[in-house]
């Protein structure tokens, strides 16, 4: 709740500071519609390039692999630099065949004018001593005069008249297609300047700005800031344009160049291949190679079979040697067995026969003696066999050595054709590398003569304008929005600012929170601020009831008192009088404020005759009325009155009557008159006017306090604000028991009314 008073206590300053605030509001928005409307406008056009993703794009289709001429993933960075290069903008300068700059000169404000430019100008474009000077130029009709930029005539002729301007030819001739189309007067006075190159591209880069919309979109956006709507769009559009072009024409140069440099080498390359083939081919017809490879797996197995069957002969060597040795020494199946290992199947059948006779002879000896013709006949058998078995067997010998001698002599014929091998692979491998190198080579450059072929043909660019620039309507240069707002909020503020400031400068008080800041004197009441001859006699009431509840007697002797002038000492005084007669009390009031322009008015009694002359007798409290007591203007100085030997005896005479004595006092600050009563008064009343009483007299109600020793002072609020209650503590338009408006619009202008006066 407190807080809720303390805010309503900062509005209601502001409130009735709205006279103030409004008028530097107006003040403030009358500057930003001047600056606005003297302003240069700004006019910005935007246009948005595509480029190519080889991730997710169309290059990226196997379709169109090769026809962006060996395109590599373009970093977006990069190619917003590029778009703000030189060389980009030079050829759109180029392209929109930009040269001199007019500006119209107004008296506040200058006008570049580009595609409305109402001349046109011939010179020596080759000549530099015309470049990036600048020429005012005055039209009058179908004359002009030309100045420097220090005002100084340096030619004059007439349009499509050649003069000379710094030693060089020039001819001005007017637009007439632009001035019959929009019906133009050309006269005032202008400014051309005829740009260099450089200057127009360093003029047009701070026109110019390219960004990515994002860091992970490959979209680029081309914005164009100028005086000019139409221009904006066009160079923005033609910008995008050239660099696709620029896109296009050098990858097309890249294929050209490719193709030729493939063409040039593969002329070459057609006699070294030829060549390589040519020695590869002699090479085989010399050695007769057909496959050497084959040709070693064959021998191999050619050499493995031979070495075979030479085992095979050796170990029928070994086993027709052991028989013949065996049948040498002629002890048949005696002492040792024979060998089969020969393995031949007529030889078996007859060392089976001649074991059968050997057995034969064996039996026949036990009947017979060696001379039986039976056992001769067995003998000779047996020695036939043995005969042909010997012969069979050295034969065999024969034969065996023979097959040997002729395996090993091919044996040795086929590892004399490995010798050469390693060398013959050797050889063969280095002509087959050079063949397969200039081989690969060639096709390698066949395929991307292919290519290129396709690049140099198809002259196309992933790259797209997906929202070309149009010409903007509304300028973003003033921001009227922007302008008007900050310039209506500084006037807001400097009205606030002024308000307050002049609050904190003027020191006044303005409530009853200042007072308890300054002072421990308690506030008795309020009296809110009422028009000019309006009296509210119900918060005199208010405030008379209020001392009565705290004086426990039945009579009260009331000082009314101030810092200074002008705080309703007089006002308060004579009308809480007039009160209390009301409320049946009698009630003198005894006007010692001299300085009060009301002062010497009618009076019952004059207390220079009541304290002088000793007339208290004749006082007597009126019936139906406040009796007045006051001080002759005659009088040079009241406080010899106020000061006076008897002035004890009269006041304690005045009190006697009367219930109340109420005094008006002059200013205790600018004179001692009210503290010489304040020795017969049961009360003072410090009377304090907000907007009036000054913040650093109010300490003086504590020291009056402590220098004299009055205890009883209390301290009123004169002229508060309507909104605050009777006792200071509380403010609000709901502070009474009138019947609230119905309806919002009734209410909030029942506040305003509340606050704001």
């Amino acid at each position: 709740m407190k807080e809720m008073q303390r805010i309503k206590r900062i509005i209601i300053p502001l409130l009735k500071g709205l006279p103030i605030i409004a008028v530097t509001l107006i003040i403030s928005l009358f500057i930003a519609q001047k600056a606005i409307q003297y302003s240069v406008p700004m006019f910005q056009s935007m246009a948005k390039i595509k480029l190519d993703d080889r991730k997710y794009g169309m290059s990226g289709n196997n379709l169109y692999d090769d026809f962006d001429v060996f395109s590599s993933e373009n970093k977006i960075e990069t190619e917003a630099e590029i778009l703000k290069s030189p060389l980009l903008i030079g050829k759109t300068i180029d392209a929109m065949q930009l040269d001199v700059m007019v500006t119209r000169l107004g008296m506040i404000k200058e006008t570049v004018l580009f595609h409305d430019n109402p001349f046109l100008f011939e010179y020596d474009s080759e000549n530099s001593e015309l470049y990036n000077e600048k020429f005012l130029l005055i039209v009058s009709e179908n004359r002009f005069i030309i100045q420097n930029q220090e005002e100084q005539q340096i030619a004059a002729s007439n349009f499509g008249e050649a003069f000379n301007l710094l030693n060089e030819t020039i001819t001005i001739h007017r637009n007439l297609l632009l001035l019959n189309e929009k019906n133009i007067d050309t006269d005032g006075r202008y400014q051309f300047e005829i740009k260099s190159r450089d200057a127009w591209i360093n003029y047009l880069n701070g026109l110019l700005d390219v960004k990515a919309i994002d860091k992970e979109i490959p979209v680029l956006r081309v914005v164009v800031k100028s005086e000019n709507a139409q221009f904006s769009a066009d160079f923005a559009n033609k910008l995008c344009e050239v660099y696709v072009e620029d896109y296009i024409y050098t990858k097309s140069i890249a294929a050209t160049k490719t193709l030729s440099f493939i063409d040039e080498r593969m002329v070459d390359l057609r006699s070294v291949l030829s060549n390589s083939e040519n020695s590869l081919e002699q090479y085989k017809i010399d050695n007769k190679v057909v496959n050497t490879l084959q040709e070693t797996e064959t021998g191999l197995r050619e050499m493995s079979k031979l070495q075979l069957q030479l085992i095979n002969l050796e170990m029928e060597e070994e086993s027709i040697i052991e028989l013949d040795t065996y049948m040498t020494e002629g002890k048949y199946y005696e002492e040792t067995a024979i060998n089969f290992g020969f393995g031949d199947l007529v030889l078996t059948e007859l060392v089976k026969k001649l074991k059968l006779y050997t057995d034969q002879k064996r039996d026949l000896l036990m009947k017979y003696t060696l001379n039986d013709a039976r056992v001769i006949n067995v003998q000779e058998k047996i020695n036939d066999i043995e005969a042909y078995i010997k012969e069979a067997i050295h034969q065999n010998k024969i034969n065996i050595q023979t097959k040997r001698a002729e395996i090993e002599s091919s044996l040795n014929a086929m590892r004399s054709q490995f010798d050469d091998i390693p060398t013959r692979e050797k050889e063969m491998r280095v002509l087959e590398r050079e063949f397969q190198i200039n081989e690969s080579v060639y096709t390698f450059l066949a395929q991307k003569k292919l290519e290129a072929q396709i690049a140099s043909s198809a002259l196309m660019s992933f790259h797209r304008v997906i929202q070309p620039a149009t010409a903007s309507a509304d300028p973003v240069s003033p921001n009227k929005v922007l302008i008007t707002f900050v310039c209506g909020f500084l006037g807001l503020l400097a009205g606030i600012l002024i308000v307050f400031g002049g609050k904190m400068i003027r020191g006044k008080i303005l409530n009853k929170s200042d007072i308890e800041k300054l002072t421990s004197t308690p506030v008795i009441g309020v009296l809110t601020k009422a028009k000019k001859g309006q009296i509210k006699t119900h918060e005199f009431v208010t405030l008379a009831t209020a001392l009565s509840l705290q004086h426990s007697g039945d009579k009260q002797t009331i000082v009314v008192t101030s810092s200074t002038r002008a705080e309703g000492k007089t006002f308060i005084a004579k009308n809480l009088a007039e009160t209390y007669t009301q409320m049946g009390f009698s009630v003198a009031l005894i006007d010692i404020n001299f300085f009060n322009p009301s002062f010497n008015s009618v009076y019952d009694y004059l207390l220079e005759d009541l304290v002088k002359n000793n007339q208290l007798s004749a006082i007597s409290p009126l019936l139906n009325g406040v009796t007045k007591i006051g001080i002759s203007n005659k009088t040079e100085n009241p406080t010899l009155i106020l000061a006076h030997k008897q002035m004890a005896e009269t006041m304690a005479k005045i009190k006697s009557l009367f219930d109340y004595v109420i005094l008006d006092t002059p200013g205790a600050v600018i004179s001692i008159d009210a503290l010489c009563m304040l020795q017969y008064a049961d009360l003072c009343l410090y009377t304090i006017r907000t907007n009036v009483s000054k913040a650093q007299y109010i300490p003086n109600v504590d020291v009056i306090q402590e220098e004299f020793g009055f205890d009883n002072m209390q301290i009123i609020l004169n002229g508060a604000h309507k909104s605050t209650n009777y006792s200071g503590n509380f403010n609000g338009s709901q502070l009474h028991y009138s019947t609230a408006p119905k309806g919002f619009i009734q209410k909030i202008k029942h506040y305003i009314s509340t606050y704001s006066k």
